[in-house]
């Protein structure tokens, strides 16, 4: 079971309720932090909240962007968003490539990686029909790419020449263009994975998206990539 921690900053009292997250449903944990409450009171609060929620079986929680205190979880873990992006590498490539103007047909495509991994070739064998040229940032990448070539017939593209967007899946290695980075603190510069026809909370709607596609209830054609409204915007989360 999947919950969600609510944090309401004025006065009221703990309560657990059933609630629906778009097409989710949870078990949401409401925890009231007034003005000039004392830290050793919201901490037991945040025990007393993951404490209930565990004894219902919850193992992983929805935080809210504004939620401050997802790194003092003794109980639950935050629902990781990673997986999703990394998954969908060839998805958010193909939105960067949109977003910078290039269509796919026009379209040079990096992938980087400190080695190559199960989701870099997955990305790399389905973009292959979709783009222009591809090219491999990784130790052992200029032999892979000859058999993508040899497979596919898609250009061999060295560094040299370049790429339009990047998706990298480690903080090292190259970047072109807008990069997308598939990794642990990485950012997607702006970009944000959507569900087509479907609205979720803006507030947490990745991580409603990670655990639709873990159970898959998505598939990979209704996902698309738009602009993060609150980076176009001005505001930061």
């Amino acid at each position: 079971m999947v919950g969600q921690l609510v944090l309401v900053r004025e006065k009221g009292r703990f309560r657990v309720e059933e609630a629906c997250l778009g097409p989710l449903q949870v078990l949401r944990a409401v925890i009231y932090e007034p003005e000039g409450l004392r830290s050793w009171r919201l901490r037991r609060r945040l025990r007393r909240a993951e404490r209930v929620l565990a004894q219902e079986g919850v193992g992983r929680v929805v935080l809210g962007d504004g939620f401050p205190y997802g790194d003092r979880l003794v109980l639950l873990r935050a629902v990781d968003t990673l997986p999703l992006r990394r998954e969908c590498a060839d998805v958010l490539a193909l939105g960067a490539l949109a977003a910078e103007g290039a269509s796919p047909k026009r379209g040079r495509v990096a992938l980087s990686a400190p080695r190559l991994c199960r989701e870099l070739e997955d990305a790399a064998e389905r973009l292959c029909p979709q783009v222009r040229g591809l090219l491999i940032d990784a130790p052992g990448g200029e032999e892979y790419a000859r058999y993508l070539q040899a497979k596919f017939g898609l250009p061999v593209t060295p560094p040299v020449a370049g790429a339009d967007v990047t998706a990298a899946f480690g903080p090292g290695g190259g970047r072109w263009g807008r990069a997308v980075e598939l990794y642990d603190r990485g950012t997607l510069n702006g970009l944000v994975l959507k569900l087509e026809g479907v609205e979720l909370p803006a507030d947490c709607a990745e991580q409603v998206l990670a655990l639709l596609w873990e159970q898959g209830e998505v598939r990979r054609e209704e996902l698309s990539v738009g602009e993060d409204s609150f980076i176009s915007s001005g505001k930061t989360r």
